[in-house]
């Protein structure tokens, strides 16, 4: 018993000098390899993997985590894109193989982890983006100091890690827009094979961003032919501070997203649902009081940059449109050519969305009860689309609003008491929606208590009136039955002008065609007899009275 003691305790002794040595030759390996030494090969590794000068700071090796920390790296931008870095961090931990690198002083890299890189995105006029050409050089993904298994499996990088980063897209002439947290994991990026991957980011507007699925195999010569098949998720995406729409185009809203997109590298489609809320289309409009949604399917080609709107549904409320379209990039801008179409849709659902097309019911009214049908084609860039098209209403009610009292002298002539309601049989018009304001064409409103009301005019972005209409109206008694026995029951055709805003609209008799006018219709109903004998005179005193004019 005594005699194996002492064995024991030496042995123990032995291991425990063993470990004692091995953990200083740990805690000293750093102190003896001197991993800068390694900084030209390093650099040349990664620069041959993406296609770019890669310049490093001082190296430091941690032998635990089995990596080495990178000070100061930047990878240069492609020369048709400027002197500046296309990515630079103050920090880059780069995985590495531990035996190549005591034994053999060899480096094989096994991962890279950025931390709050800086990176910058440029597209040319001509549609081509500054990364497109990472990694695309002869070589890149080939052994030589990079990942052990490249040669046989084309692996460039066995793991590729961003935490933290920001993002900054520059477009032409437009303000840079710059995304905050920028977070991308994948694995096993390979030339011929496809890897996973997980995308996020904070959105310009407080919102934020996430693309995660499987890409690959990396395209050779362009990156954005990789294939890809992913999941789609953005919330609160905001149109102007993500650069999407000009700020002095009018255009805003925040838009909900989640779909899903697939790409063979030439070819890509995409299907999903949005929401958009506070919703602002037209310069001069404000937001919209619902949110719109929209179901869609479409198909793009990325070598022309065309794509297609094949189904889209636009809902608001109960109200339901078909959209389809195209749609392509070019330069800076993003052009549309779509077709809107619904039937029997629920006023009251839409007139909600009036104000962001920048039209605007007077203050106080609203719209009850009728069904509308809309045919409208909307053309241009997505940020200064010009929609026309044809508006019809059937059967609504407008209330909140005495349009006969606004009208004066026109009601008095009609016979037409002072009503916060008036019941609208048929509202018909031509429109042109652009950024700045709105024409309308071939209007035409049946009033069953007045008459027929039409004409054309202009909604400018101020929401300042100027509409040049006509009222043929149907008067029934006191000086309008009057009038009317001496029309020989023809009705009054009277013309006025429509002034002031949309929220407050003024009707202005235009009195001297408006005399015309009564002196027409009488002639027409009486004979010209009649109207020798003094009638034509009373109607022009009655119109004096009324309008106040000579």
């Amino acid at each position: 018993m005594s005699a194996e003691t002492p064995k024991k305790s030496g042995l123990l002794k032995i291991v425990a000098i063993v470990v004692g040595v091995l953990l200083v030759a740990l805690i000293a390996l750093p102190f003896l390899i001197d991993v800068n030494q390694f900084r030209p090969r390093i650099q040349s590794t990664l620069s041959e993997a993406l296609g770019r000068d890669v310049t490093l700071g001082n190296i430091k090796l941690s032998i635990f985590s089995g990596s080495l920390r990178v000070d100061d790296i930047a990878i240069a931008d492609h020369p048709d894109f400027g002197r500046e870095p296309f990515m630079k961090a103050k920090s880059l931990k780069v995985g590495i193989e531990m035996r190549p690198l005591i034994f053999s002083k060899e480096v094989r890299i096994t991962g890279i982890s950025l931390d709050r890189p800086e990176i910058r995105l440029i597209r040319s006029a001509s549609g081509k983006w500054n990364f497109a050409d990472l990694g695309g050089k002869e070589g890149a993904g080939k052994e030589g100091g990079g990942s052990s298994d490249a040669s046989q499996t084309g692996v460039l990088v066995r793991k590729l890690e961003i935490t933290d980063g920001t993002v900054t897209r520059i477009e032409g002439q437009r303000k840079p827009v710059v995304y905050d947290h920028v977070r991308l994991t994948a694995s096993n990026l390979s030339f011929t094979t496809s890897f996973p991957f997980a995308l996020s980011a904070s959105l310009p507007g407080g919102g934020d961003f996430r693309l995660e699925g499987k890409a690959g195999p990396l395209g050779r010569t362009d990156l954005l032919t990789t294939p890809l098949e992913a999941s789609i998720d953005v919330k609160r995406f905001d149109l102007v501070a993500s650069g999407f729409a000009d700020p002095g185009s009018g255009m805003s809203g925040l838009v909900d997203f989640s779909g899903n997109a697939v790409s063979d590298g030439r070819q890509a489609a995409s299907s999903g649902k949005a929401n958009v809320e506070k919703l602002q289309a037209a310069k001069g409009g404000s937001p919209a009081a619902q949110p719109v949604s929209l179901e869609y399917a479409l198909n793009y080609d990325l070598g022309s940059r065309k794509g297609n709107l094949t189904e889209a549904a636009v809902r608001i409320g109960k109200a339901v449109a078909r959209l389809e379209g195209t749609f392509a990039q070019q330069a800076e801008a993003s052009l549309l050519k779509m077709r809107l179409r619904g039937t029997d849709m629920p006023v009251e659902d839409l007139a909600g969305m009036l104000p962001a097309f920048g039209v605007t019911l007077p203050k106080g009214a609203s719209l009850q009860g009728g069904a509308m049908n809309v045919d409208l084609t909307a053309e241009g860039p997505a940020d200064r689309l010009v929609t026309s098209g044809t508006v019809n209403v059937a059967k609504t009610r407008l209330t909140g609003f005495d349009l006969a009292g606004k009208m004066a002298a026109l009601s008095q002539l009609a016979g037409l008491k002072s009503s916060q309601q008036t019941e609208i049989e048929k509202f018909a018009t031509g429109i042109r929606m652009g950024p700045e304001g709105v024409d309308v064409s071939a209007m035409q409103m049946i009033l069953p208590a007045l008459g027929e009301l039409s004409g054309r005019g202009k909604i400018a972005a101020d929401q300042t009136l100027d509409f040049t209409m006509r009222a043929l109206l149907k008067p029934s008694g006191g000086v309008a039955g009057g009038l009317s026995r001496l029309t020989g029951g023809n009705g009054l055709d009277l013309p006025f002008f429509i002034r002031g805003t949309a929220s407050d609209p003024k009707f202005v008799p235009d009195a001297g065609k408006a005399a015309g006018s009564i002196l027409g219709s009488v002639l027409k109903g009486k004979g010209e007899k009649d109207a020798k004998s003094g009638t034509g005179s009373g109607v022009e005193d009655t119109l004096r009275g009324l309008f106040k004019k000579k």
